[in-house]
């Protein structure tokens, strides 16, 4: 039996500076500003570079490559939509990072409702968004599971990741994500909770918590495999429990775990050494895709698969090895 699999890529497989003839270490913020100041330019390429790979779709990505700038490139939801459909691509996802989730879970308790509110008003403007371009499927994260060290160099206690997870906590996540998911679904969107490294959404015990809190209508799950192996978390469990509540799964590989503890410095400094860890999928990493994709099949899966790499040299080699991985060694088995 095959799965019922169309692939996607998410566009920060396309946000190596030296891919757009910029320098290779040029810092992050100013990546940014190239791109926001010119973002036609930019999103064209990226999907022309989908479309060339025989892609069925895209997954929007934070910032500079997400809804607001593909907004800012095209004037409304429906010229980008004409821009997908001439490229015979569609919107499988569009991922945006919790700055807001986390600020209304930070908040004084005076403060929540202001909090909530601009927490709100971003998942609606953004479920309008990708509802008017035809996608189902509108992706988030979590916050880190403990405090990273932002001096760089210095260690944060390997104790605070490894502890579990404290309860009250782990059900005010679970209700806000209740909160915005029927806020998405007031839209007709669904909110997909992406297994982030580090986060309260990548290891398996708190990702069956999380799961159990949390509305299997309104809340689902895109399972990444190489962010939960990175983690040292079991990216099979994952799939073998949840894989039915998750329309996207990331098919993304790893070198090793990289303990959580270890990494400091700011968050892009911190981003930069996660990435070098990351492998294309196939079999230079650590998740047995074989198993994968068997599990797959016995829960008889179906959705979007992403094939992506963060910040690739060369993503049009990239997404193509890792889909030629799965066509000659696992759609057959």
């Amino acid at each position: 039996m095959s799965l019922a699999l169309r692939w996607s890529t998410d566009l920060v497989t396309y946000f190596n500076p030296a891919y757009w003839g910029l320098p290779a270490d040029l810092p992050y913020d100013a990546w940014e500003k190239e791109v926001d100041d010119d973002p036609q330019r930019f999103f064209r390429r990226m999907l022309d570079g989908a479309a060339a790979a025989g892609l069925s779709g895209i997954e929007l990505a934070p910032a500079p490559g997400g809804w607001v700038n593909a907004l800012r490139a095209y004037g409304s939801a429906a010229a980008f939509k004409h821009e997908l459909d001439a490229r015979g691509l569609v919107l499988s996802s569009s991922y945006v990072l919790p700055v807001q989730l986390k600020a209304a879970l930070d908040a004084d308790p005076a403060d929540r409702s202001r909090a909530e509110h601009a927490l709100d008003d971003e998942i609606t403007g953004h479920a309008e968004f990708l509802r008017e371009v035809g996608c189902p499927n509108l992706v988030t994260s979590t916050i880190p599971r403990a405090q990273f060290s932002e001096v760089e160099g210095v260690d944060a206690p390997s104790a605070d990741f490894d502890a579990p997870t404290d309860p009250e906590l782990m059900g005010a996540v679970a209700d806000q994500l209740n909160r915005i998911g029927e806020v998405a679904a007031e839209v007709g969107v669904g909110v997909a909770i992406h297994t982030d490294a580090y986060s309260l959404a990548s290891r398996t015990r708190d990702i069956d918590a999380l799961m159990a809190q949390t509305d299997p209508d309104r809340v689902k799950l895109c399972i990444d495999a190489g962010h939960i192996a990175l983690d040292g978390g079991d990216p099979l469990a994952v799939i073998r429990a949840h894989s039915r509540r998750a329309p996207v799964l990331h098919w993304k590989d790893c070198a090793s775990h990289l303990p959580p503890h270890t990494l400091s410095g700011p968050p892009m400094v911190r981003h930069d050494v996660m990435i070098k860890y990351f492998r294309v999928m196939g079999p230079d990493g650590v998740v047995d895709w074989h198993e994968w994709v068997r599990i797959l099949r016995d829960n008889q899966w179906s959705g979007w698969g992403v094939a992506e790499i963060d910040m690739s040299v060369d993503p049009q080699r990239e997404i193509a090895e890792g889909i030629d991985y799965f066509r000659r060694e696992l759609a057959g088995h």
